[in-house]
């Protein structure tokens, strides 16, 4: 094999293997969803591009003044090691709700996010 072939070889794959290194995960899905109008919702169950841990992953729910919304331990889905389950522990008013979320990946790459829905009775 020549000079020439092998660089070609160790940069295809040092393309390839870098693609990988840096993946983060990604939201792909949410319930309640985003923009959504709901009742009030029992957990919140986000589902990512990839598995993440539940131990260093997790949830805040704020209402429109900013105010902690309780939750409880976040798990993973038994059927899905993509998605982050979380029970919210008080019943919502109706109103406006953000949910900022944070995952690390098994990879442990971290990444956050938000987004918003809507209570209504």
């Amino acid at each position: 094999m020549s000079k020439t072939s092998t660089a070609i070889i160790a940069l295809i794959a040092a393309i390839f293997s870098g693609g990988a290194a840096v993946a983060h995960p990604q939201l792909q899905t949410s319930d309640p969803a985003a923009g959504a109008a709901t009742v009030p919702p029992k957990e919140i169950r986000i589902t990512f591009n990839e598995g993440v841990i539940p131990q260093f992953s997790g949830i805040e729910i704020k209402d429109k003044a900013g105010r902690k919304i309780a939750t409880g331990k976040s798990t993973i889905d038994p059927a899905d090691k993509k998605r982050l389950v979380v029970p919210v522990k008080e019943d919502m008013a109706p109103g406006d709700y953000k949910v900022e979320w944070r995952a690390v990946s098994d990879d442990t790459h971290r990444v956050r996010g938000s987004y918003s829905f809507r209570v209504t009775r």
